[in-house]
């Protein structure tokens, strides 16, 4: 009687003990997961300087997935090519709100989707542009793109010569008013926002051509280990289960951090998906 006594005391011993370890364990990857260094850019309205500092609805998603881990949601802002640049190359670091394609797709890895949207080329309405197909878009003067943004990159690849790169995306549909460049690349949440802005009626901008969905992720360096990366999808799964990931979506009146939103006319080349 007396050996099992000591038999089963010595086995709650060792799983006492396994459960210390795994507790420090988990300790260290919870710290490990706080360390990560995340850069954004100013391109609202999914991240961007207000006066009371970064916001926007992917910005909230980020800092409230932060927040749960542990880390102390400061967020640097960066042009987009250097933040990309930075996390091409440095281990423990992650960028938002970033465009997930298939040319990215081995380049990062991927906790998301934060926020979901449309690709489009615009026009202006009263332009006397007929655009009816990519063929057509590669005779404008110039296609105003987000310098070092997926639509680049893969307009690029696609042989477009005529690309401009807007360093400056906030200020596109100025560009586009004042016949600057004579089609825009965003996104239907960013047209939206800039109409707001600058004081554009909607009706003044015409889809023509449709670049497919537009999934944006928190986009890890290769280098940083998979449990780190896991924990934040975790983290956003949470956030997504008990309706924060919704709140947030409504706060921002966006209304496609899910999938399902109303397709706007205009001819649709899923450039995103190829």
């Amino acid at each position: 009687m007396r050996r099992i006594v000591v038999i089963v005391a010595f086995a709650a011993v060792i799983l006492w003990s396994h459960g210390m370890v795994a507790a420090a364990q988990t300790g260290d990857m919870l710290a490990a997961a706080r360390s990560i260094k995340i850069y954004t850019e100013d391109f609202a309205p999914f991240n961007y300087m207000s006066d009371t500092g970064l916001t926007g609805a992917g910005t909230d998603v980020v800092r409230e997935m932060a927040a749960r881990l542990g880390h102390d949601g400061k967020f640097e802002v960066l042009p987009w090519k250097r933040a990309l640049q930075i996390v091409d190359n440095e281990p423990g670091t992650a960028v938002f709100s970033m465009v997930r394609t298939s040319e990215r797709e081995d380049e990062y890895k991927w906790v998301g989707p934060i926020i979901v949207t449309r690709g489009w080329l615009y026009k202006m309405t009263d332009s006397n542009l007929e655009i009816r197909d990519l063929s057509d878009a590669r005779k404008v003067a110039a296609i105003g793109v987000q310098a070092g943004g997926a639509a680049e990159r893969m307009l690029r690849e696609q042989g477009f010569k005529n690309l401009a790169a807007l360093y400056t995306p906030g200020n596109a549909l100025q560009l586009l008013a004042s016949d600057r460049i004579d089609l825009w690349e965003a996104s239907d949440l960013v047209l939206e926002h800039q109409c707001r802005k600058f004081g554009i009626d909607r009706s003044e901008v015409e889809p023509v051509i449709g670049l497919g969905i537009y999934e944006l992720y928190l986009a890890f360096s290769l280098q940083t280990p998979d449990f780190i990366v896991d924990q934040w999808q975790m983290v956003l799964n949470d956030l997504r289960s008990d309706g924060t990931f919704a709140e947030i979506g409504r706060k921002y009146g966006v209304s496609m951090l899910h999938e399902g939103a109303e397709v706007p006319s205009g001819e649709e080349f899923n450039l995103m998906t190829r």
